[in-house]
């Protein structure tokens, strides 16, 4: 191979936002690709510079004078600015290189790369080395930006902004590319002196009231502090794959090492739902790792082809998002347990922790593996398709390996998520769940999945409170900080028979380790709203809407919340927003009954019932309660229990349920269903 060591400028490109855009419209994000190439590489030429390679949706190139690349780098800004299809963030250092081939390497390469990292969108950012060189060039303007301490950069290194047309004064002294990213920060960085002195003001010119919400507010921002080496989150690996169908993969293996993480009993591990909630969105780490008050990310990249497998895993501080260890593995498929494994034990090296006890690698067939992954994938996307999806997948697992009890475990989650949601006749799907369960458990008794599942089965269906408890507690035994676990106590068990203070309690630690979840928002709203604290639950449904503005039941019940606080007008305005069309309908139904809208009320409840008394029993029995029509009330709670309505599990405390209390009927109901009357 033949080498050439030279000085050179490198230019780095890069898409704002394309990971994301990709997530959301793949043909569009093609489409931007395709007119980006063809917009840089003839300006790139233009300025006699080499055109080297793309870096997913990146480019790099080189040129001989730094003039060329800062021109050119104006030029392809000016053509994206005019066009106004998408941004592009360009970095760009001068250097000693090495060109081998068709490639490019060297200090000059990396500093450049990083340099493009931190510029902002729309701008070009160089290194002082590029600055000095065409600082007294005719048209070429700059403004100084920052002093970064770039990873494996031994120097800080002082960056500066190429001003093109239309570009923005010069950031206020003192702020810095970080800073500015990530706007907390400043904050962050002096918040002992700025808590100490806000807080003296306040007292003095507010009083005690508002230094107490000043003071909850500074205890929120030391959050990562606190936290120390103790917690982490897995991002989603990225599918660095040919074929775009392998992203169950990438994604597989990110939840595989975040429960691997989660077994460690000294590490707070952040559940899947809310880091993964950030999944193809190009936000600052630092501030990601703000939302999930985590100290540590983990994130990385997956390149499958064929049983061929790279992984990049990296381990990143949160506080200054440096990197405290990166690996890239070489394997095969059939490694993929011990790889998980090496992965999992480096970052509990790295954060100077210890496991109970020396573990053994795992094993298991990979083929039943790539299967229940699959699985797994279309399984979180909860509608029809999707679930059945994955309950064909997880029997494909279990025909290729029988014993594996995973695959018997998640068959069960499959099954009983078709039965709760009327994919499949209720009892059937129950009937399957119980009998995955039952061999989940027979086949791998130290793994939760079957507890779960039969606990779900006694509380929803046969109504055994004690059955629960008992099988929820093996499952807390073996993973004590499992988020799925976790709400099914909390949500569940405890929610369903009015242990108040407990629930608040396990549904405070779920929101410590899921914290952007909008089911877990939700449930914590029902909590406090079946505890007879409606206006503190009301924050709780908002925060869901803010997480997801969609998100099923969150309209309804805050609906719901307004009207027992006798804001009728602003319920009915808000249960008009709710997403879904059956909890809308007897939203509406609701509302217009306490708005006096007799007529209405009454045409509303009836096609409510008419569409949905097979589905949604004991909704119906609610409203004819709200209603104050007791007999039909309490004639559809026997309904909806000659069904098994899993939703009777919300009768403790439901306000909706109000007009029933102290009927000797309705207190023969609670006792036939093993609850206290209210």
């Amino acid at each position: 191979m033949s080498q050439i060591r030279q000085l050179a400028a490198l230019m780095f490109t890069d898409i704002v936002g394309y990971s994301a855009l990709m997530g959301q419209d793949e043909r569009k994000a093609l489409e931007v690709l395709t007119k980006n190439r063809a917009m840089q590489k003839p300006v790139i030429e233009q300025y006699n510079g080499r055109y080297i390679k793309e870096l997913g949706d990146g480019v790099m190139a080189s040129f001989n004078t730094v003039s060329d690349a800062v021109n050119a780098a104006i030029e392809i800004q000016r053509k994206c600015h005019t066009s106004n299809e998408f941004r592009l963030r360009i970095g760009i250092h001068v250097g000693e290189v090495v060109f081998e081939n068709s490639d490019v390497f060297g200090d000059g390469v990396n500093v450049a790369a990083r340099i493009q990292a931190l510029a902002e969108p729309g701008t070009v950012w160089i290194s002082e080395a590029v600055h000095n060189n065409i600082s007294n060039k005719h048209g070429i303007k700059t403004k100084f930006v920052s002093v970064e301490h770039l990873k494996n950069i031994k120097e800080p290194i002082r960056i500066y902004q190429v001003l093109v047309d239309g570009d923005e004064s010069p950031p206020l002294p003192g702020t810095s590319a970080r800073n500015r990213a990530s706007g907390k920060n400043i904050f962050y960085k002096h918040r002992k002196s700025v808590i100490l002195s806000i807080g003296t003001l306040l007292i003095l010119a507010s009083g005690y009231t508002l230094y107490t919400v000043f003071q909850n507010a500074s205890m929120t921002a030391l959050r990562i502090e606190e936290t120390a080496d103790r917690s982490i989150a897995v991002l989603p690996f990225v599918n660095m794959s040919s074929d775009k169908d392998q992203e169950y993969f990438s994604d597989g293996l990110s939840e595989e090492l975040l429960n691997l993480l989660a077994k460690i009993p000294q590490l707070k591990v952040i559940g899947r739902t809310s880091s993964f909630s950030f999944k193809g969105k190009n936000e600052d780490l630092r501030e990601i790792a703000e939302k999930l008050g985590v100290a540590h990310l983990l994130e990385g990249s997956v390149r499958k082809d064929g049983n061929k497998i790279r992984v990049t895993a990296q381990l990143i501080k949160a506080k200054d998002g440096s990197h405290i260890w990166s690996e890239t593995y070489d394997r095969d498929l059939k490694e993929i347990f011990k790889l998980q494994d090496e992965i999992a034990k480096a970052v509990v090296l790295q954060l100077k922790l210890k496991l109970l006890k020396e573990t053994t690698p795992t094993t298991g067939n990979v083929e039943s593996y790539n299967l229940i992954l699959q699985g797994n994938y279309f399984y979180d996307r909860q509608d029809k398709e999707n679930v059945a999806k994955s309950v064909d997948f997880y029997n494909q697992a279990i025909a290729v390996d029988s014993g594996n009890a995973r695959a018997w475990g998640k068959l069960a989650r499959a099954y009983s998520r078709q039965a709760w949601l009327n994919y499949v006749p209720r009892n059937l799907g129950r009937d399957k769940a119980r009998k995955a369960a039952l061999r989940a458990i027979e086949l791998n008794p130290a793994l939760p999945d079957g507890y779960v599942q039969l606990g779900a089965q006694k509380l929803y269906q046969d109504f055994d409170w004690h059955g629960a408890e008992e099988l929820y507690q093996k499952a807390m035994n073996l993973e004590p900080d499992n988020v799925d676990i976790l709400t099914r106590v909390g949500d569940g068990l405890y929610f369903v028979t009015g242990r108040w203070i407990e629930a608040v309690a396990v549904m405070k630690r779920i929101l410590e380790l899921d914290p952007l979840t909008p089911l877990s928002y939700l449930g914590m709203g029902n909590v406090l709203t079946h505890a007879g604290r409606p206006e503190e639950a009301i924050a709780y449904f908002l925060k869901t809407l803010e997480l997801n503005p969609q998100f099923p039941r969150a309209h309804m019940y805050l609906g719901r919340n307004y009207l027992m606080l006798g804001k009728t007008e602003l319920a009915l305005e808000v249960m008009q927003q709710e997403n879904s069309q059956a909890f809308k309908a007897f939203g509406l139904a609701l509302a217009t009954h306490a708005l006096g809208r007799r007529i209405e009320s009454d045409e509303k409840a009836k096609a409510f019932i008419d569409t949905y008394q097979n589905e949604w029993p004991y909704l119906v029995a609610e409203l004819h309660a709200y209603r104050g029509e007791k007999d039909k009330a309490l004639a559809w709670l026997e309904i909806a229990y000659s069904k098994r309505d899993g939703w009777l599990t919300f009768l403790k405390g439901d306000p909706l349920l109000k007009n029933l209390q102290g009927d000797d009927r309705f207190n023969g109901f609670m006792e036939k269903m093993n609850l206290p009357p209210d």
